[in-house]
This record gives C-alpha cells, sequence and structure tokens, in this order.
C-alpha cells in the first residue's frame, strides 16, 4: 500500500485545474527554397536570361546567362551582371539602376528577372 499512495497522489495532482501542463510548442514554418528560371529576353547581341533562388520572399541567389560571342559584350556583360545581381539582393526587387554603356544588357537583365520575381510571387 505504501507504494499505491504516491502514484495517486501524483495523478491526483496533474489532474487538478491549478496545475499547468507543458504546452505543445508550435512548429515554425520553414520557407521554403525556390530556383525560378525567368524567359530568355533577347537583345541587339544576345539573349539574357536570369535564374533566381528564393526562400520565402527573400531573394538569396541571382544568375544570369548572357551573350559573350563578341569581346565587347564580354567586356560590358562581364562587368554589368555582377553589378546587377549585387544592387538586385541589395534592394531584393528588380527596381534597380540601368547601367550606363550597358544600357540593353540591364533591360533585358531586369525584365528576365521581373518575370521569374511574378512567377515567384515576391
Amino acid at each position: 500500500m505504501r507504494k499505491a499512495v504516491p502514484v495517486v497522489l501524483t495523478i491526483v495532482a496533474l489532474a487538478s485545474p491549478g496545475v499547468a501542463l507543458a504546452k505543445a510548442k508550435p512548429k515554425k514554418k520553414v520557407a521554403a527554397v525556390r530556383t525560378i528560371q525567368g524567359p530568355s529576353v533577347g537583345m541587339q547581341w544576345g539573349n539574357i536570361q536570369v535564374t533566381v533562388t528564393v526562400k520565402g520572399k527573400k531573394i538569396t541567389a541571382i544568375s544570369a546567362t548572357y551573350p559573350t560571342e563578341r569581346a565587347r559584350s564580354q567586356f560590358i556583360n562581364s562587368q554589368a551582371i555582377p553589378w546587377l545581381r549585387q544592387e538586385v539582393l541589395k534592394a531584393q526587387s528588380a527596381n534597380v539602376q540601368l547601367i550606363g554603356g550597358a544600357t540593353l544588357t540591364s533591360e533585358a537583365y531586369a525584365q528576365s528577372l521581373q518575370a521569374a520575381l511574378n512567377q515567384a510571387k515576391i
């Protein structure tokens, strides 16, 4: 009988309204990481296509394909694309200034990026 009394008291204590029971913590929603490819946008010297990675509503990564056939295009795009990428990551939108001397690249990049962001609902 000695051993049964503490068990009964424990059960009564847990069932009484004054004792708080541990609540289950709600699970945090983990934002899905998605990679969306914008359309290939044609310009005078070739096509630009942006691929954006988002986590929830945040842009986490951007890459782009661009024309490199002409030496001049290679030179312009190798400078403009990284700058555009950096500005978009900072702004978290396609609303960035065009780059002088790379206007066609900037416009095509922005069009492809905006289409990808629209698809991602950002």
